[in-house]
């Protein structure tokens, strides 16, 4: 059974802690996860591959127009895809590989909504916001199960890094779905505009290094040293 964090589910339907939520939502919130963790069918897929840096320079005029100077420029390859995103080169720094991960929840949480939306639009609103906590949550258990097979051959893992997170394209969803066998291993397919359905699916890159930067599991927001690390996405 997936333990979905309370917290999150209050979190995606609008609650900060300030507002009290009274017990009727209380118990349309305990019926919802009730229903969602005795019906979902959650699946997970994972490949690892090495990660190639390559570095170039070139020559950008200088600022005062009086000459040049030589910069240099940083990107990765992983399996055929080449990463020039600012951000995840930054969060893999030092990395020698890489974890392309993909996960869902499968059709349940989408049906029970679309059922609920029938009957009561409440109720439709807290499917949605426990299918998003419980595939969160889904999510860092496979995000578990990596850290951990990683240290066994004494790598670390960086925060899980998603498409369309920062400056790393959503594009790359195709390269997930090819490469993960995403329709065939966990039955996840993309639309034209790149929508994964089941909605309740999430997609990540876990760099590997041999360096231990203490990273969070929870991602960059959650640590103690969130604006001085310098490995932060």
């Amino acid at each position: 059974m997936i333990e979905i964090n309370r917290k999150e589910v209050e979190r995606y339907l609008g609650f900060k802690g300030v507002t009290a939520i009274d017990d009727n939502l209380n118990k349309v919130i305990d019926e919802c996860i009730a229903d969602m963790q005795e019906q979902v069918d959650p699946k997970y897929t994972y490949k690892t591959f090495p990660l190639e840096w390559k570095f170039s320079f070139k020559l950008v005029p200088n600022e005062d127009g009086e000459g040049s100077h030589k910069e240099k420029h940083v990107s990765c390859e992983f399996s055929g895809i080449k990463v020039e995103s600012g951000n995840l080169l930054k969060n893999l720094e030092g990395c020698a590989e890489i974890v392309m991960m993909a996960v869902t929840l499968g059709n349940v949480p989408d049906m029970l909504v679309r059922k609920a939306e029938v009957r009561d639009m409440m109720k439709a609103y807290t499917y949605q916001a426990v299918g998003a906590a419980m595939a969160e949550a889904w999510a860092n258990e496979i995000n578990d199960k990596i850290i951990e097979e990683a240290k066994e051959r004494g790598l670390f893992a960086r925060p899980r890094f998603s498409p369309g997170y920062g400056d790393f394209p959503l594009e790359v969803q195709r390269d997930f779905e090819r490469i993960l066998e995403m329709p065939r291993t966990i039955g996840v397919t993309l639309s034209d505009s790149l929508l994964m359905t089941p909605t309740k699916s999430i997609t990540a890159v876990v760099g590997l290094t041999e360096i231990d930067s203490n990273c969070e599991k929870s991602g960059c927001e959650q640590c103690s040293m969130a604006g001085k690390c310098a490995y932060a996405r």
